[in-house]
C-alpha cells in the first residue's frame, strides 16, 4: 500500500474507532548505518526547525503550519502484567481528552480525545515567545499536569502546574515553586512523580549566538538532570558520566518514575562524535545507550552510576525510548532495527523498523511486542518536536503515546493514534499537517 491511501486509511478508520493496521513490515536483524552524500553534514534531527525559525522566522512560521506532530498510545503498555497483542475490536478511548501544542495557534490546548476538537486553552505563554524551543508536558498519578516554557521578561524556562476539571477545563494554573531553569538551558523531557511530589526535567543547553543579523542556538553542552521537589522548589542536578570507550556527550533520552517515587527511571544515550542536539542524532554506530535508575533523595550524582536495568545490544541494536512500570517490574521499550533509510537528496537518521516492546526487568527477557511498524525514509523530521521518537506514559502507566516525528519524501509517513491489541487507533485530528507537537493524557 502507497503511503498516501496509509493515511487515507488511517483517517477513514479514525471516524470507525478501529484500525487496520497496513505498515507491518519483516524486521531485519541487525542495524546498518546509512550512507550520506559525501562531505554532507546532517543538521541535528530533533530540532532542526529550531535552526530555521532563528534564520528565518517568517518561512518558519509559514512551514510549521504543514507540520506534523504523531502520536501512539499502547493499551495496558506499562502496567505490570505484559499482554500479547490480540484480535482488533472498537475501543472507547483510555481518557476523554489530551492536552498538545497547538502549532495553528501556538498555543497548548486540550482536545477531545474522540473528536479531535478544542476544548480549553492552558494560559501558559504562547509558543511564539520562546522563538524556537517546544514547551514540555508531563502528567502525574495525582491528577495534575505540568508544563516548561518559555515567558516574556524572564531569562530562564518555567515550570507551571495545573489540573483538568471533568469537562477539560483548566484549573488551579500556577507556576511551580523552583520551577525555573538556570538560562541557556530549555526541558528536552519532562517526568512527575505519581503523587506529584517530584518533577524530572531532562535540560539541554540552547544558548543563543548571532551570525550575520541572524540569531542561532549553540548546543555545546552535554544534557542534564533537574530533580525538582515541587513543596520546596529545592533542586538537585544530575550529570551522565563518562563511559568508557570515548562515549563523551551525554544525552537524556526519557524519564519515568516508578510507584511512590521510590525510583526514576533514565535512559541515557552517549554519543562518540558530537551529536549536536540530542542524543537522537547521535548515529547507530556511534551511541551507547543505557536504562538506569536513579534514587531521586540523592543530593546529585551521575547517572552512570544508577542501577542498570536495561542496555543496548545485538538483540536491542537501537534503543530510542524505554519507560519502566509503576512495580518496576516491566520495561517498555521502543528499538529500532534494520537499514537506515534516507533519499538521494539526504541520508536518513534512523533504522528503518520499529517495535514497541515489554522487557522483564528481572530477566531482560522480552515478553512480547505491543506494536510494529516501517518508518521508512528518516531522511526529515518535521515540527518543533524535543525528540522525533517519544514514548510518554498517562498517569497509570497503562497508555502510551507515541510522539513522534519522522517526516520523509513529502511528509508521507506520519502517524498519529494509539494502540489497543496491536492496531494504530488514530488520535485526531488526522491526516497531514495535523499541527501537533508535544503531547499527554
Amino acid at each position: 500500500m502507497t503511503s498516501t491511501l496509509d493515511r487515507l486509511t488511517d483517517a477513514m478508520n479514525a471516524a470507525a474507532s478501529t484500525v487496520h493496521e497496513e505498515e507491518l513490515r519483516p524486521l531485519s536483524a541487525s542495524p546498518a548505518r546509512g550512507r550520506r552524500l559525501a562531505g554532507e553534514r546532517r543538521q541535528p534531527a530533533g530540532r532542526r526547525w529550531r535552526h530555521r525559525a532563528w534564520a528565518a522566522p517568517v518561512a518558519a512560521a509559514v512551514a510549521v503550519v504543514a507540520v506534523i506532530g504523531l502520536a501512539v498510545a499502547a493499551s495496558n503498555g506499562l502496567s505490570g502484567t505484559p499482554r500479547q497483542a490480540g484480535p482488533a475490536h472498537p475501543s472507547a478511548a483510555p481518557h476523554r481528552f489530551y492536552l498538545t501544542i497547538d502549532l495553528g495557534s501556538w498555543k497548548t490546548v486540550v482536545r477531545s480525545t474522540a473528536t479531535g476538537n478544542i476544548v480549553a486553552t492552558v494560559p501558559a505563554p504562547s509558543l511564539e515567545v520562546s522563538g524556537s524551543v517546544p514547551p514540555a508536558l508531563a502528567a502525574a498519578g495525582n491528577g495534575g499536569f505540568y508544563l516548561a516554557a518559555f515567558e516574556h521578561g524572564r531569562s530562564g524556562e518555567q515550570i507551571y502546574r495545573f489540573r483538568l476539571t471533568g469537562n477539560g477545563q483548566v484549573t488551579g494554573f500556577t507556576r511551580m515553586p523552583g520551577g525555573s531553569l538556570r538560562p541557556g538551558w530549555a526541558a528536552d523531557a519532562l517526568a512527575a512523580s505519581p503523587d506529584g511530589s517530584m518533577v524530572a526535567v531532562g535540560a539541554y543547553y540552547q544558548r543563543e549566538r548571532h551570525l550575520g543579523g541572524n540569531r542561532f542556538t549553540s548546543p555545546d553542552r552535554s544534557d542534564q538532570l533537574v530533580l525538582i521537589h515541587t513543596a520546596t522548589g529545592t533542586q538537585s542536578i544530575w550529570r551522565g558520566g563518562q563511559p568508557t570507550g570515548g562515549y563523551g556527550h551525554f544525552r537524556l533520552g526519557s524519564l519515568s518514575w516508578t510507584a511512590g517515587g521510590r525510583e526514576l527511571a533514565v535512559l541515557g544515550e552517549w554519543c562518540r562524535d558530537y551529536s549536536g542536539l540530542g542524543g537522537e542524532d547521535c548515529s547507530p554506530g556511534q551511541r551507547l545507550a543505557q536504562l538506569r535508575a536513579i534514587d531521586p533523595a540523592a543530593p546529585g550524582g551521575r547517572v552512570l552510576e544508577g542501577r542498570l536495568l536495561l542496555a543496548q545490544s545485538p538483540r536491542l541494536p537501537y534503543l530510542a525510548q524505554a519507560l519502566i512500570s509503576p512495580d518496576g517490574s516491566v520495561i517498555t521499550a521502543m528499538v529500532l532495527h534494520g537499514q537506515v533509510v534516507g533519499n538521494p537528496q539526504i541520508s536518513g537518521i534512523f533504522p528503518a523498523d520499529m517495535t514497541i516492546e515489554q522487557i522483564s526487568t528481572a530477566t531482560g527477557r522480552q515478553f512480547g511486542v505491543l506494536y510494529q511498524r516501517h518508518l521508512g525514509d528518516t531522511s526529515e523530521v518535521s515540527g518543533p518536536m524535543s525528540d522525533p521518537l517519544t514514548l510518554i506514559a498517562d498517569a497509570s502507566g497503562r497508555n502510551l503515546i507515541l510522539d513522534g516525528g519522522i517526516c520523509g519524501p513529502h511528509c508521507s509517513n506520519e502517524f498519529n493514534g494509539w494502540l489497543h491489541q496491536g492496531r494504530l487507533i488514530p488520535l485526531p485530528p488526522t491526516g497531514f499537517a495535523h499541527r501537533e507537537a508535544t503531547e499527554a493524557w
